[in-house]
């Protein structure tokens, strides 16, 4: 592994590039650990996921060593909402939670969905972030990726811009450079810690099925830091911008699949078994709504936005 510490002091590894066509199914478990990609599960209704969901890996997928930006203007974190049962609602988040009771904790999450197309409902700067993570509701921290769907609007000039990151709150958003993503790409994303509650440290593994390309690396939790795994998420964001909650990007719609996270016992839990967010504004009108499909699948849909 490669060890490099970030602007902010903020700590991450990278790993060893896998050989074309690697076979997790055949690799040791050294060998995985050593390439970054997920352990292969014992469970058999694990497995058949795995197998699904990696066998591209032995096809066209071509890993690269991860380039890093810090973004120090741009956090993605808590759902700035008092946590209910049932529908929640927040001013940030939109989307599906699990929880777990004291004792538990989530240990790994994964997560596919299809990138949108964004566009602005007036002129201005529109954000939008699609992501998968483990705590935050409640919690301090937030160990998440995805991606990051964004638009200037300027009269009949639209600028949308798109790219990868990860994050663990607090610590602001580093993004991903060379690890392209476009409108209509497929993305599989995969959040391992260490052990669950007390982690530390923590792997993501992100493919871009679409376009054929991985990487993944080790995360380092913030100063005094350490994971609860009480909760796991599948999220649309408005993400903090330059220490404003910003407007959230007209992002159509995002289907999340394969919506399961795992406990640090090894039992299962779907994310469409849980509670969905829908996200309000000041005067608590909707803007983005959430809709628990199936068990593994997560719709979440923009419905509107009001001019500043």
């Amino acid at each position: 592994m490669k060890h490099v510490t970030l602007d902010g002091g903020i700590k991450v590894a990278t790993f060893k590039i896998p050989p074309p066509g690697i076979d997790p199914f055949a690799a040791s478990p050294a060998e995985l650990r050593m390439y970054g990609l997920p352990p292969v599960p014992d469970d058999p209704h694990q497995l058949a996921r795995y197998r699904r969901g990696f066998n591209h890996l032995k096809r066209k997928l071509t890993f690269v060593e991860p380039a890093f930006q810090v973004n120090p203007d741009r956090f993605h974190g808590l759902p700035r909402r008092a946590v209910s049962e049932g529908t929640q609602l927040s001013s940030g988040w939109s989307g599906a939670v699990v929880r777990l009771p004291q004792g538990q904790s989530f240990r790994w999450i994964e997560g596919d969905f299809v990138v949108p197309n964004v566009d602005a409902p007036f002129d201005g700067s529109f954000y939008s972030a699609v992501w998968i993570g483990i705590d935050g509701d409640p919690g301090i921290q937030v160990f998440q990726a995805g991606v990051s769907c964004d638009v200037h609007r300027s009269g009949s000039s639209v600028q949308p811009s798109f790219y990868a990151w990860w994050e663990w709150f607090p610590n602001p958003e580093v993004g991903i450079k060379n690890l392209p993503v476009s409108p209509g790409d497929m993305i599989t994303m995969v959040l391992c810690s260490t052990q669950g509650q007390g982690s530390t440290e923590g792997t993501v593994f992100i493919a871009n099925r679409t376009a054929g390309i991985g990487t993944s690396m080790a995360l380092t939790a913030p100063a005094n830091i350490t994971l609860l795994g009480r909760s796991a998420e599948w999220i649309v964001e408005a993400p903090n911008v330059g220490g404003t909650q910003s407007r959230l990007a007209d992002y159509g719609e995002v289907f999340f699949s394969t919506c399961e996270a795992v406990t640090s016992t090894g039992a299962l839990v779907e994310g469409g078994n849980g509670d969905n967010i829908n996200m309000v504004d000041g005067t608590l009108s909707l803007i983005s709504v959430a809709e628990l499909i199936t068990p593994t699948v997560v719709r979440c849909q923009y419905v509107g936005s009001l001019p500043a």
